[in-house]
Formats: structure tokens, C-alpha cells, sequence
């Protein structure tokens, strides 16, 4: 299977159910009472991080979900039935931005994760929610909201405690595959890696006795000059080692190691500075190519760096024990590494939109002579309410009248400087406004 670590997908929660307006019928009973039941919940989108799937490949071919609407409520106070959710599986590691604002909407990093990323719509509730000791009878019933809808962004940041960064051929594979239990794909040219590669790293006693501790290791493709900016292959990867409790610099002993490391540095710091808060070590290689004093010298050049140094030749195997156990020592506490790298998650709560009256003049009306004084009412969830009466607009007209006086819209039109008889309008619903300071 090709590996995908980016998907932009349409997400499409279900809307919620109308509630009934209905009146109870019986063979010796003329006027029955309103017996209209709720409309059923929309059902939700959710992203679930499964085992045993590294790319989001599996995805393709099927861009668009949608979860199931509510059913209608019925008389006789049945209730309509919750619409179904859609569970949308990915690998543990995916990260879901909302295409509209950026805004990151989910993050999973732990296998069974889960998390709404459109909601359903709410049901509307029936007529019978409706009577008061004033309206026994109301003819009228609460509309179902719209799910959520929206476009996201899907990307994959593997999950790895340990990531290779280097250059093309620095031996990146070679020490992976001589650490760990993974099989890449090894040769003597640039960008053998197309992909990033996950092995897992068994820690061994002195005798070479595997102990029962390990921690994964991800081979990142090679990063050339220019990655942070989108060359070659480096956006495509970048990403990857953000995932990473400990970065290891390989670096080819026969090349200029110095350069390269302030040349890698700087291609992590251009993509993200926090990369370079990571815990971090040289994993200098091919050390057989060269004489031992050269190869002291140049780690003790790369130790002026600030970064600890070991010497390894991932071909014959020189320092890849030292290289192993310096690894578990260093490894961060993933408790603390995954607060401090934790992404900041759109919470599922919406904040309502702020109240804004805004006043102005119409032409006057047929047969008068002042223009008509209008007030524009936008935000707190005004318009949402009215529309969820649509259909009942002239018979509900009383009870949103009142349900608008106790959340304050009166007040603030009166404090906007609103008259007897100004006319309110919200959306396209408009009413004559009354002071009433009862």
C-alpha cells in the first residue's frame, strides 16, 4: 500500500429530527391535548486513531462522509430516533485542521482516541413541550438544526519516540535496520527512503540479552537544503519528527559533519523552532572510512555544538551498543513530552455569537410620512432560534416574544435607544417592538 501521510476529506454530520405538532385523537374524545413527540439527534462524525494502519491511503477513494439525520418526532409523544454516527478510522498520530480556519479540531495520539469532528444537529421538540396555564393548545413546533458541516485537513505525524535526521545517504536506513527489528531498503545513492520507516529498538544487558524495554525509531526521508521551504521532499516529512521524543543527527564522518549539523539545525528552526527543544544527540557514522584520530577530532568539533556525540558505523556494527543504552538514558518521560507538545484542540463547545443592534432608517411606508426606524439585531443566537420555528412563525410569534424578554433582547433594545412601534428585525423575521418593562 502507497503511504499518504496528507488527506483533505468533507465531513458532513446529520441534521437533527422536527419535532411533531400533533394533537391527541380518541373515538369519544373531540379536543385532545398536543401530544407532538422530539425529533431525534443528528448523528456525529467522529475520527477514531485505530492499530495496524500507518497511512491514511486507506481513505482514498472515498472523500465525503455523512452520518445519518434524526427521525421526525410522531403524536402519542414518540420520540424520533437518534440519527446513527460515522466513525471515520485513521492511524494513531493524524492530526484534523478545519480547512476554513486553520484551526487544529482533533489530535490523536493514543490508539481507540476519539474525537466529534461535526456534530449532529439537535432535535426539535415537539408541540407538547409548548402548553402553559395561557396556551393549552399551541400550534406550533420546534424545527431540527442543521448538522455541521465542513472541510478538513487530515495529517499524518507519526508516532515514533525516537526520529533519524540527516542528509540523502548519511546511513540513516543502515542504522536504523542494525538497531532495530525494520528492513528498509538499503543502497549507495540518495533518497533510497521515499517514506518514513518504523522500527523498534530492543534494549540488551551487557551480554547482548534483550531486556523488556523498547521504544520505536522512525527513519525520516533525507532532508536537503531548502526542505523547511517545500524542496524536495521536505514538507512532506517534516512533519514527522514533531511526533519525536529524541532526534538523532546522523551525520556521514567523510562529509563536512560540522556544516551539515548547523545546516540540519537550520532547516528544523525555519519549519518549526520548537523542533530544536527536542532532546538530541550526533549519531556520527562511518567512522571505518576514516582513521580513529580523525574521527576523535571531528566529534570533538561536533561536541562544541552543544549536542552529545557517539561514534558508530552502522555497517559493521562499531558503537551501536553504546549508541542503544545512551538512547534509553536519554529518552524523555513520555508523560512529560506529550504536555509540553500537546496541540491546542478547538473545544466542542461554541461560543455564542456576541449580541450586535445596529439601528437605521427606511424609506417611509406607503401612506406615511417619517421614514421607519429599524433595529438589525445580530448574534446571541436570535436568528438560530427564530429559524427553528420557520414553519410556525405566526403561531409561535407569542412565545418568542416572551422567550426573547427573558434572555434580554428587550432590554438591550431599550438601552439601544429602541421606541414604541420601531420595527425589530432578525434575519428576515420582523416584529413591531413594545416597551414593556414589566
Amino acid at each position: 500500500m502507497a503511504f499518504r501521510d496528507v488527506l483533505n476529506i468533507e465531513v458532513a454530520a446529520g441534521n437533527g429530527g422536527d419535532g411533531s405538532m400533533s394533537f391527541h385523537r380518541a373515538k369519544y374524545l373531540e379536543k385532545g391535548g398536543p401530544d407532538g413527540g422530539h425529533g431525534g439527534r443528528g448523528g456525529n462524525v467522529i475520527l477514531r486513531a485505530i492499530e495496524g494502519v500507518e497511512s491514511l491511503e486507506r481513505l482514498v477513494g472515498k472523500r465525503k462522509f455523512k452520518a445519518e439525520n434524526g427521525r421526525y418526532g410522531e403524536g402519542r409523544l414518540r420520540q424520533g430516533a437518534d440519527g446513527l454516527d460515522i466513525y471515520i478510522d485513521v492511524p494513531v498520530g493524524t492530526t484534523a485542521f478545519d480547512e476554513e480556519s486553520g484551526k487544529v479540531i482533533a489530535d490523536l495520539v493514543q490508539v481507540g482516541q476519539e474525537k466529534i469532528i461535526a456534530k449532529g444537529g439537535l432535535g426539535g421538540r415537539g408541540n407538547s413541550t409548548f402548553t402553559s396555564s395561557t396556551r393549552q393548545a399551541p400550534r406550533f413546533a420546534e424545527l431540527g438544526t442543521p448538522g455541521q458541516k465542513r472541510r478538513v485537513r487530515l495529517e499524518l505525524r507519526l508516532i515514533a519516540d525516537v526520529g533519524l535526521v540527516g542528509y540523502p545517504n548519511a546511513g540513516k536506513s543502515s542504522l536504523l535496520a542494525a538497531l532495530s527489528r525494520a528492513n528498509p531498503a538499503i543502497a549507495d545513492y540518495p533518497f533510497t527512503t521515499l517514506s518514513p520507516i518504523l522500527g523498534v529498538v530492543q534494549r540488551e544487558d551487557e551480554r547482548g540479552n534483550s531486556l523488556d524495554e523498547r521504544f520505536t525509531m522512525a527513519d525520516i526521508p533525507g532532508i536537503i537544503e531548502g526542505a523547511s521551504e517545500g524542496k524536495g521532499l521536505g514538507l512532506e516529512f517534516l512533519r514527522h519528527i514533531s511526533r519525536t521524543r529524541l532526534l538523532i543527527y546522523v551525520l556521514d564522518v567523510t562529509r563536512n559533519p560540522v556544516e551539515e549539523l548547523q545546516q540540519l539545525q537550520g532547516e528544523l528552526r525555519a519549519y518549526d523552532p520548537t523542533l530544536l527543544d527536542n532532546v538530541a544527540l550526533v549519531a556520527l557514522n562511518k567512522v571505518e572510512l576514516v582513521e580513529a584520530d580523525l574521527a576523535q577530532m571531528v566529534e570533538d568539533e561536533l561536541a562544541e555544538q552543544g549536542l552529545p556525540v557517539v561514534q558508530v558505523s552502522a555497517k559493521e556494527g562499531t558503537g551501536l551498543a553504546t549508541l542503544r543504552e545512551t538512547l534509553f538514558q536519554m529518552l524523555p518521560e513520555f508523560e512529560l513530552w506529550a504536555q509540553s507538545n500537546a496541540l491546542e484542540v478547538e473545544p466542542d463547545t461554541v461560543v455564542e455569537e456576541a449580541l450586535n443592534i445596529v439601528f437605521r432608517e427606511d424609506p417611509p411606508a406607503k401612506g406615511e410620512t417619517q421614514p421607519e426606524r429599524v433595529w438589525e439585531v445580530h448574534g446571541g443566537g436570535f436568528e438560530e432560534r427564530i429559524m427553528r420555528f420557520s414553519r410556525y412563525l405566526e403561531d409561535a410569534a407569542e412565545y418568542l416574544g416572551n422567550l426573547f424578554k427573558r434572555q434580554g433582547l428587550y432590554n438591550a433594545l431599550r438601552r439601544a435607544g429602541a421606541r414604541e412601534g420601531d420595527t425589530v428585525e432578525i434575519g428576515t423575521f420582523r416584529f413591531e417592538y413594545f416597551d414593556d418593562e414589566e
